[in-house]
């Protein structure tokens, strides 16, 4: 039996479960998710892990990465003890934990650190874009006060750092999600299976396509989400805004390599970045309102962590459409040059940010929608 461990429950509620002590067990939660199965059970028995201190267990899981935060359970707690919440919560836990040094803990849990981060980060972005372009007027005011080596190996320490960091959380939190169970009696004989691992990568692919499994969240008749238009559902804001991301980085890519005149509007890859770009904007702008008008439970309790990862995202999607419309119109002026600055400086943080922010679920939820999906086919 395991020793209840109180210490553990405090760390918890500094990543946004502060009301979770709050359950008596009833189970209501876990009876009205639409995600919860037998082999996938929460929000319950995560608590009861929290409480009793099983960390190892809330690491190891793919269940707390299965869970899409839509709030019904949240909504039917007769305790208010929001375990979609706390959901969420461990997730963060996760990926902190991940995170070896400590960055991304003090992002999640304490918002002056936070925001200093982010700013230290986007200056050094910046100076390093600037060595880039040094002809540009900003770059020459500034290397008329700081030498362009020290600023270029600046930015190209951070950037190595955080290239280290990244796959170092990936390489841990993939070595979580393949630890066997050990109350799971066939878990000691299983082996690897390549017809199993196809089957699993096509239902992965098959969720990120649709959003199969995020879909069936809301629809119970007393949902609030029920009888709403489609396209405003949460399932459809997240699926425009992590394939409206895709498809920028994608078309980014593309615009690098094959871009030849700048100016052509027609490319693939300026329709592609187009499209793409009016879903992020779209879904970042859908999710923003329902964080300020709150219309459930899920949107009570917002972390500034969430609020930078989505104004991120609208400003890249926003400042991308300004230099296409400064490339086809044949601007070079000072704010043109600015908003180039901006842009790229905010399309770099994501990147850079990946394993210390809400962006880490981008991977990390499939990941564990493999495993999860792998362990079905056994």
């Amino acid at each position: 039996m395991s020793e209840l461990n109180p210490q553990f429950a405090r760390e918890i509620s500094k990543y946004g479960a502060s009301h979770f002590n709050a359950c008596y067990n009833c189970g209501n939660c876990t009876a009205v998710c639409n995600l919860s199965e037998q082999h996938a059970n929460f929000p319950r028995m995560f608590i009861r892990y929290g409480i009793l201190g099983e960390k190892e267990k809330i690491l190891n899981s793919k269940e707390i990465w299965l869970c899409y935060a839509c709030g019904d359970c949240s909504e039917s707690c007769p305790r208010q003890a929001y375990p979609g919440e706390y959901m969420a919560a461990l997730r963060r836990y996760t990926i902190a934990n991940a995170e070896k040094t400590g960055l991304a803990r003090l992002i999640f849990t304490n918002n002056p650190w936070a925001i200093f981060i982010t700013l230290l980060i986007a200056f050094i972005l910046g100076l390093t874009i600037l060595t880039i372009k040094p002809d540009e007027t900003i770059a020459r005011w500034l290397f008329a006060f700081i030498p362009y080596e020290v600023i270029h190996n600046l930015g190209l320490a951070v950037f190595v750092l955080t290239g280290i960091t990244a796959g170092a959380g990936i390489y841990t939190l993939v070595r979580s999600l393949m630890k066997k169970d050990a109350s799971d009696p066939a878990a000691v004989e299983r082996k690897f299976s390549f017809s199993r691992t196809i089957l699993a990568l096509k239902k992965v692919s098959i969720e990120l396509a649709t959003m199969k499994r995020h879909q069936t969240c809301d629809t119970e008749d007393d949902s609030y989400w029920k009888h709403k238009l489609w396209l405003i559902k949460p399932w459809f804001v997240h699926w425009s805004i992590m394939w409206g991301f895709i498809g920028l980085l994608i078309a980014t890519i593309l615009d690098f390599i094959f871009k030849d005149p700048a100016t052509v509007m027609w490319l693939p890859s300026r329709i592609l970045g187009t499209l793409t770009g009016i879903l992020l904007i779209y879904g970042t702008t859908m999710a923003v309102i329902y964080r300020l008008t709150k219309p459930t439970k899920s949107y009570a309790d917002i972390k500034l962590a969430d609020w930078t990862f989505l104004l991120f995202l609208w400003i890249a999607g926003f400042t991308g459409f300004w230099l296409e419309i400064a490339v086809m119109s044949g601007w070079n002026n000072l704010i043109t040059q600015i908003v180039f600055l901006i842009h790229t400086v905010i399309s770099m943080e994501l990147i850079l940010l990946f394993a210390f922010s809400k962006f880490a679920h981008a991977l990390y939820r499939p990941l564990a929608l493999y495993f999860y999906y792998y362990r079905q086919y056994e």
